[in-house]
């Protein structure tokens, strides 16, 4: 028999057992505890359900016709590393060998056909709390994960997750012998909009063009704060042409970006340094220079404009 539990507030508990008077006593069990059963009677079914489902806690029977627990008990070990499943095996076995057996093939607990309802019940309950725990630290550690590739004000990338994407970039357009651009981009005078307006229409400023960034971008481009009022955009795919017209476009929609509703003097521009490798050949740390010294220029003749390192 296997009991399966979807963590969430409306969980439910598969029972798959070969005899249908175990499932019925077991869906009896399970309504006790307060959860809805749902039954079916092998082991491939039971795989395809755990996996359907994305049940989290198992109590699988160890002798079922075609597949039996030990080897679902495997194929579920098998699932992605992040898939939270605690398993227990129900088994007529009670030789420390077999224990053993089951325990190597990915089981967290072990219980006999001898065992009281009461005992099931509390072993179910402990594979909740369990499954419920390992899934809140899964949740958190990609959180974490998160967080730790994100500017905290623009929702971007921050200057190390858009160096990374870079290089991977780089590295697939080698390998595909496609062109991969890049823009650096600078918002003019910015320091004037904080000593003017304060550092939270400096902030709000920030964010609206990190968003006017992300409207002009593809689903595969990607997006970095770079640092301060600085930032990166990675154009995979992308030649010299389609990169400069990515700038202009970007560049125009800036001049008229509404940063405040309550503030009507405050326009922004930003200065756009544009660097395209053929068939990715370049590193990323002499494509970024070759793009910043695109944008140093662009500076240098007036800022508002976008410079290609050609």
């Amino acid at each position: 028999m296997v009991l399966i539990l979807p963590i969430g507030d409306n969980m439910k508990i598969l029972i798959v057992d070969d005899d249908p008077i175990s499932r019925k006593i077991l869906s009896k069990v399970v309504s006790d505890i307060g959860y809805e059963s749902i039954t079916v009677n092998n082991g491939v079914d039971a795989l395809e359900t755990i996996k359907q489902k994305e049940c989290s806690v198992v109590l699988l029977d160890w002798m079922m016709p075609g597949m039996d627990g030990i080897e679902v008990c495997r194929q579920i070990r098998m699932l992605d590393s992040e898939y939270v499943c605690y398993i227990i095996i129900n088994s007529a076995r009670e030789g420390s060998d077999d224990i053993s057996r089951a325990l190597r093939a990915g089981a967290n607990d072990y219980i006999t056909k001898k065992t009281s309802s009461i005992e099931l019940k509390a072993r179910i309950g402990v594979g909740i709390r369990t499954a419920q725990l390992e899934k809140s630290l899964i949740d958190l550690n990609n959180r974490l994960k998160y967080l730790v590739r994100i500017d905290s004000l623009t929702g971007l990338l921050n200057h190390a997750a858009i160096l990374k994407e870079l290089s991977i970039e780089l590295d697939r357009g080698r390998r595909d012998a496609t062109s991969t651009s890049i823009l650096m981009l600078d918002l003019d005078r910015f320091k004037m909009v904080n000593d003017t307006f304060g550092h939270q229409i400096g902030d709000k400023t920030l964010i609206r063009f990190s968003s006017l960034l992300s409207q002009n971008c593809r689903s595969f481009d990607r997006i970095g704060r770079y640092g301060g009022e600085e930032f990166l955009i990675v154009l995979p795919r992308t030649d010299d042409e389609e990169c400069l017209a990515i700038g202009n476009r970007i560049r125009i929609q800036t001049e008229t970006l509404q940063i405040d509703d309550n503030i009507n003097n405050l326009r922004i521009s930003c200065s756009i340094g544009c660097c395209t490798t053929v068939n990715s050949q370049k590193r990323s740390f002499s494509l970024i220079a070759a793009a910043d010294s695109a944008l140093f220029r662009a500076k240098k003749a007036g800022r508002n404009l976008v410079k290609s390192c050609k």
